[in-house]
């Protein structure tokens, strides 16, 4: 039986990886019992302020909030999917200036995504080329980059394959957080302070008899 921390520890994992793979905090679903918004939430302030700061698009902000938090996500073995939350956070960023711009220089992307220069933006460009994120290339002769429309046609096979992967990551996350739960309404220690604070709770109520 999975205890109090594991829960919790899945938890910040759901929270994480709905960043990492959607780019948000996916909204709990209605199935899910509300012992986790109840006592797995507080739990996790240090996570919830992370996907807040996340929403705003500043990788400034975001890696102020990762270093002011830093011994809790490292506590908690999350740091490697934390700094991925921030590698993401940029990656999201190169992403829309593909919709603003045709042809940005490496310098310029540097600044306007908040990286360290030109070197890190080349970088980050030619990983997401090559894993189909953005369509660009490079002229390195004078570091401008050209962006391109999608060349793929959304019916030939490998486009529907791409497809059914980011749709097998969201019943990924689904099925995590099913198992979470499942674990949850069965755990003892949950029941027994759900229980308890059920009593307090119709404890405080005034009697309609009095």
């Amino acid at each position: 039986m999975m205890d109090i921390c594991k829960e919790n520890g899945s938890y910040k994992k759901y929270i994480l990886v709905s960043l990492i793979l959607l780019g948000k905090v996916q909204q709990l679903p209605k199935y899910t019992s509300q012992i986790v918004g109840r006592f797995i939430k507080p739990l996790s302030n240090a996570y919830h302020e992370l996907a807040q700061v996340y929403s705003t698009n500043n990788p400034s902000e975001l890696r102020n909030l990762v270093n002011k938090h830093s011994e809790t996500f490292t506590r908690d073995n999350n740091m490697g999917l934390v700094k991925q939350c921030l590698s993401s956070l940029y990656k999201k960023n190169i992403q829309r200036l593909t919709k603003t711009f045709l042809t940005l220089s490496l310098q310029d992307m540097a600044s306007r995504v908040q990286l360290s220069g030109p070197q890190e933006a080349e970088k980050y460009v030619l990983h997401m080329i090559e894993d189909g994120e953005i369509f660009a290339s490079i002229n390195q002769k004078d570091g401008m980059v050209s962006f391109h429309d999608n060349p793929e046609k959304y019916n030939n096979p490998a486009m529907l394959h791409n497809i059914d992967q980011e749709m097998l990551k969201c019943i990924e996350l689904d099925e995590r957080l099913k198992a979470m739960d499942q674990e949850i309404t069965v755990n003892p220690q949950f029941v027994q302070k759900s229980m308890g604070s059920q009593e307090d709770d119709s404890g405080n109520k005034p009697s309609s008899y009095s």
